[in-house]
């Protein structure tokens, strides 16, 4: 075989890495009848071999015959007519033979054959195929037959094509690739974000003409912002991936599904607090329909990528994983639970140079893992702060809390408490203050919420364990939006107000504790206001609500677009009674919004 005979003028041509001119060094020396290609360029090898017109006539469809006939070293393995389906090549459009099969036969520079070899060589096309073998050799597995040395590098005649995978980018953008996988819907989206631009450095420049750098072979570098934000690498080779590819059907019951999140009015009015004083702001118009497409299209994307090299996502390739085969964590750092359910809709597993795509017919994700999670709204933070009136707001933070009077594993969902626990105190500003706490709601989506309370007793702090504390006696009332643009208040009643009769048996208590001083019964609104339990941190439950229009991002230079809940108390300040069984002070942990759906999935959840 000949690749034996020219081992030695190989081996000098792979010493070669950025000029092949000194090829004539050498072959004066050993110049023969069966040597004869070394004089000659790859192109003129290629185009002179009767073994190779297929080839010769596919490189020069696809426009790269001059490259090979310039002083650029190159390696080619040049498949044999015969050894692949060169009819079917012959379909493809001139870019994509040029990428998917003529550049995927070509490597820079000179890479030599002798002795034992293991190289996995990169092509032009960025691909990355494994040339190996003693004596004998193989790329990507295919039979080497021949070696030619030329002027400009080597040619290798192999027995069939190297095989050509795409990187996901690649499959998801180019039709061709995908055939019908129906997954037009996602190629749209992506490439509504693409961009290209030449790379002038990798390229190979030709002549001028008529004042412009024209180039004998252009490298065009594909650049897409989307990638960036899903904190991965699509086009590179060496990365891995595994990438959830929906069907048109799953894109649209996907969209369709998370579209409701985000409807935005035309018009938005909110009620925005200077100081104490409520005023009525009106937020920036913005352009709806574009709104809702834009972040309904990003929250459907942004779960759809795993990284195989991450730990929780071992399992996809066949290895072990130290946490099991229940969670999934996507390129973002999102966990996702139920990863069994969003694998079992895969219709088809394909093979990519960087990963594996599987193309699924649904999206199987939590709404409240992905696009609409529950909400904790600290009370702490001054930016969630509305108004504080008749009140001054202090933030206590306890070390230590009683473990028998605080159960923190249930209070701050996803938040790691450790030995010290913070609440927010509304305190009286006088004797006869009644306070009062509105608290900003950001980014609340359109959609319906179980709305919380996290009440905290005094005796929460170990140093104040035998303080007497009395209940908070308050209502909420939410400001927000309607679909037309108007402010409108929604009062929360208790659904389960105290037991009327303990109330009257308390205040006549109180009465023979303070006799003389009058104690008018409470009135209705009193009756359905919210009470708290003393004896623990007690999660209160104020009610449902569905937004009917979204705020999720339109908080903007320090104005707060959104929605504000106010925290009071129903009764009169002169009413010594209950002003005598009830906090006009309030301890408040914070506000839970819990999307309703992630609420039923919790109650089926425990009743099985």
């Amino acid at each position: 075989m000949k690749i034996n005979k020219y081992t030695g003028i190989i081996m000098m041509a792979a010493a070669l890495l950025t000029s092949c001119s000194d090829f004539d060094d050498y072959n004066k020396a050993e110049i023969d009848a069966q040597t004869a290609t070394a004089s000659q360029t790859i192109w003129e090898n290629i185009s002179q071999n009767d073994r190779l017109k297929d080839f010769a006539a596919l490189v020069k469809a696809a426009g790269f015959d001059q490259a090979l006939n310039t002083t650029h070293c190159y390696t080619v393995w040049a498949p044999l007519d015969g050894t692949y389906d060169a009819a079917r090549l012959r379909t493809l459009g001139n870019e994509a033979l040029l990428k998917q099969f003529v550049k995927n036969h070509i490597a820079e520079y000179t890479h030599g054959a002798s002795g034992s070899i293991d190289e996995r060589v990169l092509m032009l096309n960025a691909k990355s195929y494994d040339f190996k073998g003693n004596g004998t050799y193989e790329f990507d597995g295919v039979k080497v037959q021949e070696a030619d040395p030329s002027s400009n590098g080597v040619i290798y005649l192999i027995e069939g094509q190297a095989s050509y995978l795409p990187n996901i980018y690649e499959y998801i953008t180019d039709s061709l690739l995908s055939g019908d996988a129906g997954i037009d819907s996602l190629r749209r989206y992506v490439m509504k974000a693409e961009q290209s631009y030449l790379d002038e450095e990798r390229s190979h420049k030709g002549p001028i003409v008529d004042g412009m750098q024209t180039y004998i072979d252009s490298v065009v570098v594909t650049y897409n912002p989307i990638w960036d934000q899903l904190n991965t690498y699509m086009t590179l080779e060496d990365s891995s991936y595994t990438f959830l590819m929906p069907t048109n059907k799953a894109w649209n019951g996907a969209y369709d599904r998370i579209k409701s999140h985000f409807n935005y009015g035309k018009t938005l009015t909110v009620q925005n607090f200077n100081g104490t004083t409520a005023t009525t702001v009106t937020a920036p118009a913005i352009d709806p329909a574009y709104w809702q497409d834009s972040l309904t299209s990003s929250y459907l994307l942004r779960y759809l990528s795993y990284s195989n090299n991450d730990g929780y996502n071992l399992w996809l390739d066949g290895r072990t994983s130290p946490y099991g085969t229940d969670t999934l964590r996507t390129t973002l750092n999102t966990k996702l639970s139920n990863p069994q359910d969003m694998l079992a809709q895969t219709v088809a597993t394909v093979p990519m140079s960087n990963g594996i795509a599987r193309i699924v017919d649904s999206l199987a994700f939590y709404s409240w893992e992905t696009f609409c999670r529950p909400m904790f709204v600290s009370t702490n933070s001054i930016n969630n702060r509305a108004r504080e009136y008749q009140g001054t707001v202090q933030t206590v933070r306890v070390d230590y809390p009683d473990p028998s009077k605080v159960d923190l594993n249930n209070v701050l969902p996803n938040q790691r408490v450790n030995t010290t626990y913070s609440y927010t105190w509304m305190e009286p500003s006088g004797p006869s203050a009644k306070p009062e706490l509105n608290i900003y709601l950001h980014n609340v989506q359109s959609t319906t919420y179980d709305i919380y309370c996290i009440f905290v007793p005094e005796t929460v702090d170990l140093l104040k364990r035998n303080v007497e504390v009395r209940p908070n006696r308050v209502i909420f009332t939410l400001n927000y939006c309607d679909e037309n643009g108007k402010l409108q208040n929604k009062e929360f009643l208790n659904q389960t107000p105290e037991n009327e009769q303990d109330v009257l048996d308390r205040i006549a208590q109180w009465k023979e504790q303070n006799p003389g001083v009058s104690a008018a019964a409470p009135d209705a609104k009193t009756k359905a206001a919210f009470t708290n339990d003393v004896t623990k941190v007690d999660t209160v439950y104020v009610g449902e609500f569905t937004f009917p229009v979204s705020y999720y991002g339109l908080d903007k230079e320090n104005t707060n677009y959104c929605p504000n809940l106010k925290i009071s108390s129903p009764f009169n300040v002169f009413n010594k009674a209950l002003m005598g069984i009830y906090a006009r002070e309030f301890r408040i942990g914070g506000i839970l919004l819990i999307p309703k759906e992630y609420g039923e999935y919790v109650q089926s959840s425990n009743n099985e």
